[in-house]
């Protein structure tokens, strides 16, 4: 019974494990390994190109996506101006609204005097008639 599992694929498998470590494994190469002082540079150098390299990346995805920081700055600079000259337009605005208010009194004003000076003209055009109605019957 405990060489019942002897064919199966898992027996397989750890006989193929066995043999690769131990006295039947295949020979292996032995390499020197490289000194700190040639490893470090290529290290660094490997280092810089990746740093390098997700930088451009960076930048080259947001050119793609439009925000480019010349632009952006010279937007703001536009912005600004165009800020400036909406608070400048806005005082004018202010300015103008009032001289219309004091313009709407003067002609409110101005038709009232208007009007009383008509009522006080015919007034006067009454007695002018009686009165010449006056002097024509005494003469």
């Amino acid at each position: 019974m405990p060489w019942a599992f002897s064919g199966s694929r898992i027996a397989i498998a750890l006989r193929r494990l066995r043999a690769r470590f131990g006295m039947a494994a295949p020979q292996v190469a032995v390499r020197t390994q490289l000194p700190w002082y040639w490893r470090f540079p290529v290290i660094v150098l490997g280092m810089a190109l990746i740093f390098g390299l997700t930088v451009w990346t960076f930048d080259f995805g947001r050119q793609i996506a439009g925000f480019n920081r010349d632009e952006l700055e010279a937007l703001r600079v536009r912005n600004a101006a165009v800020e400036a000259e909406i608070a400048q337009l806005r005082s004018h605005l202010a300015a103008y609204e009032n001289d219309l208010q004091i313009e709407k009194a003067t002609q409110q004003e101005l038709t009232g005097k208007y009007q009383s000076l008509l009522e006080e003209n015919a007034g006067l055009k009454e007695q002018l008639a009686v009165m010449q109605r006056l002097t024509k019957a005494r003469k």
